[in-house]
């Protein structure tokens, strides 16, 4: 799951400009700025497509999207043998996330 910012990376403070130029001055939320959230995976020679997600995500909803992403292409990218990789966000360390990934028999890596 990533949240891609609509006006720049989060912390975002300066930018390169010629310095024989004028500096230009941009606003930083021209249309109140926002945000898209998505979810994709990929592996050895194969991808899945992007899937974006609507408002704010839980585990609940992850785990919604896992089921309906995840299972299908999992093993069409890696076999039999393959391992699912994410970071340690709070809604991929849920214990309902967790008991869900070992019934089905998926092996997890932070």
């Amino acid at each position: 799951m990533k949240k891609n910012n609509l006006d720049g990376p989060d912390g975002f403070s300066y930018y390169w400009h010629d310095l024989r130029k004028e500096e230009e001055i941009f606003p930083t939320r021209p249309l109140g700025g926002g945000s898209v959230m998505n979810w994709a995976s990929f592996g050895w020679g194969s991808k899945s497509s992007i899937c974006f997600v609507d408002g704010r995500m839980n585990a609940k909803g992850y785990r919604k999207v896992l089921k309906k992403h995840l299972i299908d292409i999992g093993s069409c990218m890696g076999g039999s043998d393959w391992i699912s990789q994410q970071d340690n966000a709070p809604i991929h360390r849920a214990k309902v996330n967790l008991a869900w990934f070992k019934s089905k028999k998926i092996f997890e890596e932070y």
